[in-house]
């Protein structure tokens, strides 16, 4: 297991499994039970010891030694656990840069076989260490020079850095109070590296007097007030339907117009507020929204720019109650806190993201082990429980009371708690019961509407959530006027004819209009005004072309139009004595004299336009050249 995936584990630890962890990881080679209970101040059978060693187990962080049970056996903690409550790293840290021959003195002298095999003296001498009694006979056998600089240590820095004592080891002078320790692994000094001499941590838990790590077997109790289930309910209801129609508008607008990327990266604030502006939004829920989306894969690049990605119309064909399920699992587990607001842009990751899954879920958890109809009694218990269930990444309380607010207000946005209490769909959020969600978000978000009310005032209004391909023919044919628990559209001259030139007939616009109204029933003035702007539409075209030909001989022009080898230019008659080429002047110019003709070019203002040869010259080379 490397030390990503024991940091992972170690991060999902409650203060007390904490707490004996990092005892544990004072001795890399494993430590005997009563030893560990000795320094957590507990007798070794105590049941909260049993019970955290049991989940170290579970979590394969820590188990029993299959030959000696007494001996509890661990990962590699101490190399995620460095350094705890003032000790030094672990021998096997400290023994690794050692020579050969000094390892084996090491463990010649403290009775171990001894061998040429490095990494195996390395282990040997790390778990003759590990054994508290021997390192206290040592010490007892010690010389009492050495016994009062390894008390000293084992109390105080475990750091020593005399330079005579250390001039003393590097010359190899006879005498030194410090050698009998260093041979024994009960100091280590490296010759080479070392500025001073280091105490393993192995043998300053063995050393410091009385020694005792906290153990907090009892979890807060954050204070608790009554609250209106139904009321938490409705108000989650009314913030899961804002997100919804939040998270649309947002990228429909994003659509519309992509927004331009930092060159640092990220979203500014000043595209931030347009956006808000945009959408009826504020600035916080334009950020949230934007991860969010960015999370489950609705938003993507596109060049220099942040657009809806193609995932976006797949999400959009789903009914609301699906949407939202999907917008829920992405943010619940989602490494970002968009929220804990520090003056970075939009869509940047902070040094907090790593953390913020991890204490999302156990937030959920939290609300959910309120008892039924209470809620907390305010942020700082939430933020305190937060400290005892995962103090890894928490910290203390006053440590994560800025994520566990910006975390809070998150839940609020998604509909998962209000007033400090969980609503339905939190509790089924972090019970993992996907069904249940469903079938609370079902409850709370109706189908889509498939069918619109036409008004005679050229108003359309949709009740609910308009399904994508409502949405998509009302925002052709009409614009947008309102959102949120109805949408409005208004049809006007330049929204029917927007659907005109996106390819859609009066006759099929009538009839797709007709079949999504209520009862069938479409009012005379939005008749009328299909009709006649039907009737208008593409009276006047407009065509692209690339240049004209003229000429007086109308003969020569007929002829053009009929060789084959000019069929190319896409010669159209827009007068007896003018065509046009769908090539630029100079690309035509190419292609009639290359079919034999003369032409010549002609200046807007109808005068022969010369064509001088172009004659290149390099730059005058100066004196000093």
């Amino acid at each position: 297991m490397d030390t990503a995936q024991i940091l992972q584990l170690a991060s999902l630890l409650t203060l007390p499994q904490l707490q004996v962890a990092e005892v544990l990881s004072l001795r890399a080679e494993g430590t005997r039970q009563r030893d560990l209970a000795r320094a957590l101040g507990v007798a070794p059978d105590d049941p909260r010891l049993t019970a955290a060693l049991r989940a170290l187990h579970e979590a394969g962080l820590a188990w029993p030694d299959e030959h000696d049970p007494e001996w509890v056996r661990t990962v590699e903690l101490h190399k995620v656990l460095a350094n705890g409550y003032g000790f030094g790293r672990a021998a096997e840290h400290e023994l690794t840069y050692l020579p050969l021959e000094q390892l084996q003195r090491i463990a010649f002298e403290l009775g171990r076989p001894v061998g040429r095999d490095h990494a195996r003296l390395v282990r040997v001498i790390g778990a003759a260490l590990a054994d508290s009694d021997l390192v206290r006979e040592q010490f007892r056998l010690a010389p009492k020079p050495a016994q009062e600089i390894m008390l000293e240590l084992a109390v105080g820095e475990p750091f020593y850095s005399d330079p005579h004592a250390l001039l003393a080891l590097r010359t190899g002078r006879r005498g030194s109070p410090l050698r009998w320790a260093v041979d024994r692994g009960l100091l280590v000094f490296n010759a080479y590296y070392a500025a001073a001499l280091s105490m393993p941590s192995e043998v300053g838990a063995a050393l410091r007097p009385d020694f005792r790590a906290g153990f907090d077997t009892t979890p807060p109790a954050p204070p608790s007030v009554p609250v209106d289930a139904g009321s938490v309910d409705r108000s989650g209801a009314a913030a899961a339907g804002a997100a919804l129609a939040s998270i649309v508008t947002l990228l429909e607008e994003c659509g519309r117009t992509p927004v331009p990327i930092l060159k640092a990266g990220g979203i500014g604030l000043r595209e931030v507020r347009k956006l808000a502006r945009l959408i009826d939004a504020d600035e916080e829920g334009v950020r949230f929204w934007l991860t969010v989306a960015g999370m489950n894969g609705l938003i993507g690049i596109a060049g220099d720019r942040v657009a809806p990605s193609a995932e976006f119309d797949n999400w959009l064909k789903l009914e609301p109650a699906e949407q939202l399920a999907w917008l829920l699992d992405g943010w619940f587990r989602m490494p970002a806190a968009p929220l804990l607001l520090d003056g970075r842009p939009a869509l940047v990751g902070s040094e907090h993201d790593g953390s913020s899954a991890v204490l999302r879920v156990t937030l959920a958890a939290v609300l959910a082990s309120l008892p039924p109809g209470r809620g907390a009694a305010g942020l700082d218990g939430l933020a305190t429980m937060l400290a005892y269930l995962r103090p890894l990444v928490a910290g203390d309380a006053d440590e994560v009371r800025p994520l566990a607010g910006a975390l809070w207000r998150e839940c609020e946005l998604m509909g998962v708690g209000a007033a400090h209490a969980p609503t339905s769909i939190g509790l089924a959020l972090a019970a993992g019961d996907r069904d249940r969600l469903l079938s609370g978000l079902r409850d709370l978000l109706p189908a889509a509407e498939e069918t619109v009310l036409l008004q005679s005032d050229l108003t359309a209004i949709v009740t609910g959530t308009p399904s994508a391909s409502l949405a998509a023919l009302l925002d052709l044919a009409a614009d947008r006027e309102s959102r949120g628990g109805g949408s409005t559209w208004r049809f006007t001259a330049t929204s029917v004819r927007r659907a005109f030139d996106a390819g859609t007939g009066a006759d099929e616009l009538l009839a797709r209009i007709r079949a999504a109204a209520a009862g069938g029933r479409v009012p005379q003035p939005l008749e009328y005004l299909v009709g006649d702007l039907g009737r208008k539409h593409g009276n006047v075209r407009v065509r692209t072309v690339g240049c004209v030909l003229r000429s007086d001989d109308t003969a020569l022009l007929g002829e053009i139009q009929r060789v084959r080898s000019l069929a190319r230019l896409e010669l159209t008659e827009l007068a007896p004595t003018v065509l046009s080429s769908a090539l630029s002047p100079s690309e035509t110019l190419a292609a009639l004299r290359a079919a034999g003709y003369v032409p010549a070019a002609e200046n807007p203002d109808g005068t022969l336009a010369l064509e001088r040869p172009i004659r290149h010259r390099a730059a005058t080379p100066g004196p000093e050249a």
